[in-house]
């Protein structure tokens, strides 16, 4: 019985691992909502949905059914959660995926994953992409973002439960 217990630890630990094994150069990756397919999100690469959504709350809530989904009301409770507030407002992604939703034409300026939270130097590249209204993106787990007006946008912040608990620990 403890081997099996051994055994089961070592194999959640290896898939914890994985989590932190980010792509080493950076795509933004583009598509419809016919055309979307879920392993796009496996490429941990930021998407972007160039559909004009109207009913994004039940897109979210069929695309992640079996996830864990948060509204961040005012994407606040974003901020709560996040290690850098001090830092020029870049937001630190700790949802597995979070689905990103204009409501007015706007900017979100994005930067690439990492194990470190903290925000992006003046050498970093960076990526700003331009959502017109009612334009979503989806950017993976750890990945930092920076919007200049916060209520511009709707987040949806989407866990399984390895993603809650490794976003707790690290």
């Amino acid at each position: 019985m403890k081997f099996i217990v051994i055994i089961i630890v070592i194999i959640i630990l290896i898939y914890i691992s994985c989590y932190f094994i980010f792509p080493p150069s950076v795509q933004i990756l583009q598509t419809t909502i016919q055309d979307f397919n879920f392993p796009l999100l496996y490429t941990r690469q930021p998407i972007v949905i160039y559909d004009h959504l109207k009913e994004k709350e039940e897109l979210v809530n069929s695309w992640f059914k079996y996830n864990s989904i948060t509204h961040l009301i005012n994407n606040h409770e974003n901020d709560n959660d996040n290690d850098n507030n001090d830092n020029n407002n870049w937001i630190y992604n700790k949802y597995k995926y979070l689905f990103i939703n204009a409501n007015e034409n706007t900017e979100v300026i994005i930067y690439k994953a990492s194990i470190y939270s903290a925000p992006p130097t003046e050498t970093d590249n960076i990526i700003a992409i331009k959502l017109e209204k009612d334009q979503s993106l989806i950017l993976p787990y750890r990945w930092k973002y920076f919007v200049d007006n916060k209520n511009n946008i709707d987040i949806w912040g989407a866990n399984d439960l390895i993603t809650s608990f490794v976003s707790l620990v690290f």
